[in-house]
């Protein structure tokens, strides 16, 4: 399930780079595509993920595509400053939405405005990077990839940067690498 392991993979480095920033997930909806139906799995927070990731997922089946993997909804929480901001994000990978609320003060919500707008950007950074990557995994599980298991990467369309999402995303490293920028994906063999 090697297109199945890396889109959740992706969704899981997404979860735990907000963390890394001080915002705490939960009640985060996935969802399984099999290009006929979408099965929606809950998980309480990031930790459930990782348990599921690790029990799914390793070692990678590099012979069976499965599902496409997307963030659908999450709440979120930050308790960064002095206060607590929450955050509701919606249909994430398609129409966007981001709503937030914090702890009404009248006398201080204008002072924490800046702050909160500075987490409303991280999040909404992090979105854009996850959704980019995403796109780019759907696109090659919608053209598809003839024979993952015994093709030589390079030697049918799209198993080259299948490899590279792979490398890139699950390799010894022990920590999420979002938002890769320090990682090459590369869609086509060097010649």
């Amino acid at each position: 399930m090697i297109l199945e392991a890396v889109t959740f993979k992706l969704a899981l480095d997404f979860f735990i780079f907000l963390k890394k920033n001080r915002i705490t997930c939960t009640s985060i909806k996935v969802d399984f595509f099999d290009r006929v139906k979408h099965e929606y799995i809950d998980f309480a927070d990031v930790a459930a993920m990782q348990a599921y990731y690790n029990k799914n997922y390793i070692p990678i089946d590099n012979c069976f595509l499965g599902d496409l993997v997307s963030i659908q909804f999450f709440l979120a929480e930050s308790e960064l400053y002095d206060f607590t901001t929450e955050f509701r994000a919606i249909d994430v990978t398609n129409k966007f939405t981001l709503e937030t609320g914090s702890a009404y003060d009248r006398q201080r919500n204008a002072g924490r405005k800046v702050l909160i707008d500075r987490q409303i950007q991280l999040i909404k950074n992090a979105v854009t990077d996850y959704v980019k990557y995403w796109r780019e995994l759907k696109y090659i599980y919608i053209t598809g990839i003839y024979s993952p298991c015994y093709a030589e990467p390079g030697w049918s369309e799209n198993t080259w940067w299948l490899k590279s999402f792979r490398e890139a995303f699950t390799t010894s490293r022990d920590t999420s690498q979002f938002p890769y920028s320090d990682i090459t994906i590369v869609e086509n063999p060097p010649k």
